[in-house]
């Protein structure tokens, strides 16, 4: 292994809850979806809403704070042994997928308060996000641009599973026990 530096344990910590969060919005975002689309509005519907509100409202506040963490700690270096446009490309992959953290569950938020519907675990209501008038057109453009972001974000997702998974197995860098728990 030619790099030990890692993130910081919160970095970590962070990473994988968020990842963890994505992957149960993702499909559970998909199914709902279909069910909405097939006109079926039932006790199931309502709770796959329910939960996939409270998720990405949960993975929009984490990211936050992972961004505030990330601009304290910083970033570890990356191997030597990754070339210039490799770098440039993590880098950019990192920033636009942070990005798509943040925006998607905000265009989500934006079309729950446009449409309205606030309601999610529990009788818990999200608050209604400032600015953002009733409208169902509205609603229904946000709902397609959040459901657009969170597709492009999903294969993003599968691009940087990919990457981790070749630096690991194929390439042994170190660059995947940087956002690992295990001994270095």
């Amino acid at each position: 292994m030619t790099m030990s530096i890692r993130y910081a344990t919160g970095s970590r910590i962070l990473h994988w809850l968020v990842a963890a969060l994505v992957f149960v919005l993702v499909p559970v975002g998909i199914w709902m979806a279909g069910r909405a689309e097939m006109d079926i509005f039932d006790d199931l519907t309502n709770t796959l809403y329910a939960w996939h509100k409270a998720i990405g409202a949960t993975v929009l506040v984490l990211m936050v704070i992972r961004i505030i963490v990330k601009q304290r700690y910083g970033s570890p270096p990356y191997s030597a042994t990754l070339s210039r446009r490799q770098t440039v490309a993590a880098t950019s992959l990192h920033h636009l997928l942070y990005l798509l953290l943040v925006l998607t569950p905000l265009l989500g938020w934006a079309g729950v308060t446009a449409f309205p519907a606030l309601i999610t675990l529990g009788g818990y209501n999200l608050p209604a996000m400032p600015l953002v008038p009733e409208d169902q057109a509205l609603a229904t453009r946000l709902f397609e641009i959040h459901g657009a972001f969170a597709l492009l974000l999903a294969t993003l997702i599968i691009g940087h599973i990919g990457a981790a998974l070749i630096h690991l197995v194929i390439r042994k860098d170190g660059v995947f026990q940087r956002m690992w728990f295990g001994r270095e």
